[in-house]
């Protein structure tokens, strides 16, 4: 960012602040126990939370509630066992790490599975969520969701744990052959 765009940007925020305090200010014509002034002060600070002026200075995924894959969402606990998926969208931070809107941009979605679960990610066609189907590891496994702005350059990541579902069958696994062992006479 140009120092232009900065000093437009402190303008219009010291602006919006400047607002702000102004209809503070006249909320303390309202009589004690008067119940109007704390709803006129919500939508205050609503206002002032996602106001435009404020830009995004972070991304973070919003992981959503895992569930059975190839299922419609439903409510489970947050365990992601490798019979789940579960959705991400973007969501924005400001400088003080307090949500606000994700900025408009074109996001790259990368899925790291550095212990070879076999997880799929599948990004939506606007490119601000993506399903991540956790696959199938021998023991709990680690992924690395990461995104990145085309045009802002901000970046995201969170980092999954993989969790083996419980054995509900069991197999046969057969040993390497080897030949019959020749019978034993007994002693003279």
């Amino acid at each position: 960012m140009t120092s232009t765009e900065d000093d437009r940007y402190r303008a219009a925020d010291a602006t919006d602040r400047r607002h702000a305090l102004s209809v503070a200010a006249s909320l303390r014509q309202w009589e004690p126990g008067d119940e109007n002034w704390l709803r006129a002060a919500e939508n205050a600070y609503r206002w002032l939370r996602q106001r435009d002026s404020l830009r995004a200075v972070a991304v973070v995924l919003c992981p959503g509630t895992p569930q059975p894959e190839g299922t419609d969402p439903m409510a489970t606990i947050f365990d992601l066992s490798d019979t789940d998926q579960v959705t991400f969208t973007i969501g924005g931070l400001d400088a003080k790490g307090a949500p606000v809107a994700a900025p408009a941009d074109t996001w790259a979605w990368n899925l790291q599975d550095p212990d070879s679960t076999g997880a799929v990610l599948t990004v939506s066609d606007d490119t601000l969520s993506a399903t991540v189907a956790a696959g199938t590891p021998d023991t709990t496994g680690t992924l690395l969701l990461t995104i990145t702005g085309a045009t802002t350059g901000l970046t995201g990541a969170e980092a999954i744990l993989v969790q083996p579902s419980a054995v509900e069958t069991i197999a046969l696994v057969p040993g390497t052959p080897s030949p019959e062992s020749a019978p034993v006479p007994p002693p003279s």
